[in-house]
């Protein structure tokens, strides 16, 4: 009895050692797939779109038309090369002067998404920078002559005649941009987002006896301040054409 007992024993043991190895057998495939990590590809996609703060505003202001369109391009999983390029016709009133700026601007640059985005999505939070040059002219309409002092009657007329008022034309300027912003998933591919922009001047060329107080792109600018500020809220579309690893 004790015999019988010992093989018993022995034979348990055997198939105890066979079902391991066949366990080890089926998890060893699946460890090594897993150390074997392959990494997803990261989509490659052209997004481009406009600026619809630019095209309200030209729908609602008779001394604004303006329009922005804006593009981007997926290189890397949080890396994103960005477009705008726009034009704009302002009239304004500052001060005693009164005069229309028309022209065009490019701005050129990148967008880093810092946003882990869950399962499924695609939303991004982004920091950027980016260079922007404008090409325009300055329109001087009238201005009126500060007398402080009321001895001349007419002072308060607006002069929109002689050789200081006119076109001036041939101008530009050059700047960077600090962006900060977010885009909004809202369907499949359409996105609707909104940036913020510090502004700081690098160079602008002067009119002759004036300023440019308007730059399109910069928005105002002042005698002594060489910083701006300004935003778009866009819509965008996302067109997917390949994929990298």
């Amino acid at each position: 009895m004790k015999t019988v007992r010992i093989w018993v024993f022995f034979i348990s043991l055997l198939g105890g050692l066979h079902w391991g190895l066949g366990q080890q057998e089926e998890v060893l495939p699946s460890i090594v797939a897993d150390s074997l990590e392959v990494k997803e590809k990261i989509p490659l996609t052209l997004r481009f779109g406009a600026d619809l703060s630019r095209i309200i505003r030209s729908q609602t202001s008779d001394d604004f038309n303006g329009f922005e369109a804006v593009a981007d391009l997926r290189v890397g999983e949080k890396f994103f090369l960005a477009l705008e390029l726009g034009n704009v016709e302002t009239t304004q009133q500052v001060e005693q002067v009164n005069f229309t700026t028309e022209g065009t601007y490019l701005k050129v640059g990148f967008d880093y998404n810092m946003y882990e985005n869950w399962e499924g999505m695609d939303n991004h939070v982004t920091v950027g920078l980016r260079f922007a040059s404008s090409s325009h002219s300055q329109f001087l309409n009238n201005y009126t002559v500060l007398d402080r002092t009321r001895f001349w009657p007419s002072s308060d007329i607006p002069i929109s005649t002689g050789y200081a008022t006119g076109e001036r034309p041939d101008l530009n300027a050059q700047w960077f941009e600090v962006v900060v912003g977010f885009k909004v998933q809202l369907l499949k591919n359409i996105y609707m987002g909104l940036s913020l922009r510090l502004n700081r001047l690098l160079n602008d060329k002067l009119p002759e006896n004036f300023d440019n107080i308007y730059i399109p792109g910069f928005n105002k600018k002042t005698e002594d301040n060489i910083f701006g500020a300004g935003f778009n809220y866009t819509l965008t579309y996302s067109l997917p054409f390949g994929s990298k690893k």
